[in-house]
């Protein structure tokens, strides 16, 4: 893991600094540079046991990745700053409310505000819907729960890198600033050149049990939670359900956006990170 690549330089000078946790198979580069330094974990090339998985993953599911931020942050002297903030993704955004309520807000975990983008609280196969179609306001959505057990048998997942990541199984770094993502099917596909296929696989098998909507509360920081319109996964009703749950939660509802939106509405993330910053 990373602990100083992506947007901004942790050699920067300051008393701020951000984590930033993207989404499942994206790096730290989907973020926009926020003007501060920042600690950014890459677990998109985590390679748990030949098929992606180990025990310890099985057993604790997003805890299994929140201890790996736990040692992370332990190697790295950047995260001791006067004020800190979790800039977090999707997937990253599950795994920090996981880490919150592990360490109580507390330690490590003692941080001023929190940006979740595009994320849940509650069980994510229950609430990915998939948009097949769009016309202006109707939208034909379709869930993923009954197609995750066969799509993450390690057969099938080795396959779908092979035909999807367009190099083969190795991972092939992706600085996803640099590209032209104009839907979140291209940043799909761009995940899956820049990932491992077994990280792929532990992704998904550490959002298998993942549900906090019982404790959410006692993520009792400022939070300012970011949703597009447009988003492919997950319908806007999964932000307003997330933003209700935290205690000190602002939604802001980013019209045209979808599930890449920290790439494609940058300013619209380092605004909340600045509001975040100086309250």
């Amino acid at each position: 893991m990373d602990a100083g690549a992506g947007a901004g330089s942790a050699a920067v000078a300051g008393s701020q600094v951000a984590l930033l946790l993207p989404g499942m198979t994206l790096n730290a580069t989907v973020f926009p540079d926020l003007g501060i330094p920042v600690v950014a974990p890459d677990f998109s090339r985590l390679e748990l046991g030949s098929d992606g998985s180990c025990a310890g993953l099985i057993e604790n599911g997003m805890a299994y990745y929140a201890k790996l931020l736990d040692d992370m942050l332990v190697r790295s002297d950047s995260w001791d700053r006067s004020r800190r903030v979790v800039v977090a993704h999707s997937f990253g955004g599950m795994l920090a409310m996981r880490w919150l309520i592990d360490h109580r807000c507390a330690g490590p975990a003692a941080i001023d505000g929190l940006v979740l983008i595009a994320t849940t609280a509650g069980r994510m196969y229950d609430r990915v819907s998939i948009r097949l179609l769009r016309i202006q306001e109707f939208e034909l959505r379709m869930g993923i729960r009954f197609l995750i057990r066969w799509w993450n048998r390690p057969r099938v997942t080795r396959l779908v890198k092979r035909v999807m990541g367009g190099d083969g199984e190795d991972a092939s770094p992706v600085d996803f600033q640099t590209m032209s993502i104009e839907s979140d099917f291209d940043l799909d596909l761009a995940g899956w050149r820049n990932t491992n296929w077994r990280a792929m696989r532990s992704y998904r098998l550490a959002l298998a049990g993942f549900d906090v909507r019982d404790r959410v509360g006692e993520i009792d920081v400022p939070t300012i939670v970011l949703h597009g319109t447009h988003d492919s996964l997950f319908e806007t009703g999964v932000a307003h359900d997330l933003t209700r749950g935290l205690p000190s939660a602002e939604l802001r509802i980013v019209e045209g956006a979808g599930h890449a939106l920290p790439l494609t509405h940058g300013s619209v993330v380092v605004d909340a990170v600045n509001d975040l910053i100086r309250t």
